[in-house]
């Protein structure tokens, strides 16, 4: 008879989906005019713990993820003194779980990756500005870049349903498209929907009663 319990199934169970997620996931960018956090994202001229990612979607602004921290830089120097944290929302963040590599010769391209702690969030967008726009980037299902689907690259990726299915991650890509890298900027998760929550606990339970049918 297995001895697994559910605990260790249910771990199964999430480590399965996301690997499953990651292999069949397209990464999306979008491009922008202008700044990030003091600009597109802030538009009440707050400061950094005020910018959010958000969309006007049938006359109301929707919130969907605050910054969590940007990584600036001078021509593909690091520049620490001007990096900023979101200490209003997470003070457990102190920027050494984010690591940024230069993969072209100004971090005109790049990879990031994200060694979150216990009370630390989730990444859901990241954003890298330079020169005169930023490009922001999240991951989604492939299936939802299909034509008709919410990530269609024939119409604009930016769009409610499109952004909410970004994927949380610990590591990802980056290009500025040409300029060198004046800073990255990376957003929060949301805590899944309920609904949500209870299905992935539902299915595992479900696993669970099979498993344990099949094991005795």
């Amino acid at each position: 008879m297995s001895n697994r319990g559910p605990s260790g199934l249910l771990f199964v169970l999430i480590a399965f989906a996301a690997l499953s997620a990651g292999a069949n996931a397209a990464t999306l960018e979008r491009s922008f005019s202008g700044n990030d956090c003091k600009g597109f994202f802030n538009p009440s001229g707050g400061g950094f713990d005020a910018c959010t990612i958000f969309i006007n979607s049938m006359g109301e602004t929707i919130e969907l993820s605050p910054v969590i921290a940007k990584f600036a830089y001078d021509d593909g120097t690091p520049m620490p003194a001007e990096n900023d944290l979101n200490g209003t929302l997470y003070p457990s963040v102190d920027g050494s779980e984010f690591t940024v590599t230069n993969t072209g010769s100004v971090y005109e391209t790049g990879t990031w990756s994200y060694s979150p702690g216990t009370d630390d969030p989730g990444v859901r967008y990241w954003a890298a500005k330079a020169s005169n726009g930023f490009n922001l980037f999240w991951e989604v299902d492939a299936a939802l870049t299909a034509s008709g689907a919410a990530c269609d690259s024939a119409g604009d990726v930016y769009n409610l349903d499109c952004l909410n299915a970004a994927q949380v991650l610990t590591s990802g890509t980056f290009s500025t498209g040409g300029p060198a890298l004046s800073h990255i900027t990376f957003y929060d998760t949301e805590i899944i929907p309920i609904p949500a929550a209870a299905w992935l606990f539902g299915s595992a339970l479900g696993l669970l009663g099979w498993a344990r049918r099949k094991s005795t």
